[in-house]
């Protein structure tokens, strides 16, 4: 089951809505998640099924844009875990973005 995650920096006015992971009848070819583009320093949503192996992302279940999720739940996709709490903000560049589901889908 995937979910509709809202991101929202504490220090600065990004934010952000997306999709994270795929439907039941998808799942298996899609899987929608967040990552910065290196090339860019843009956030982006990449389909990790194609991508996880493009060194032109980094993905948010990488440590290097995780900081201190204080000790809150992960959002798990199958191997992928994003942090709730104190993600890399694209824009103010501190460990400051907040990952929240908003809504489940099928």
């Amino acid at each position: 089951m995937g979910n509709i995650i809202s991101a929202k920096c504490k220090f600065c006015d990004f934010k952000t809505k997306f999709n994270y992971g795929g439907n039941k009848l998808d799942f298996q070819i899609n899987c929608p998640v967040p990552a910065i583009n290196i090339n860019t320093g843009q956030f982006e949503i990449i389909n990790y099924k194609i991508e996880k192996n493009n060194s032109k992302y980094k993905f948010y279940s990488n440590k290097e844009l995780k900081g201190n999720n204080e000790n809150n739940y992960t959002l798990d996709n199958f191997d992928l875990k994003l942090n709730t709490k104190n993600n890399y903000c694209p824009k103010c560049k501190k460990h400051s973005l907040d990952f929240n589901i908003i809504a489940y889908t099928d």
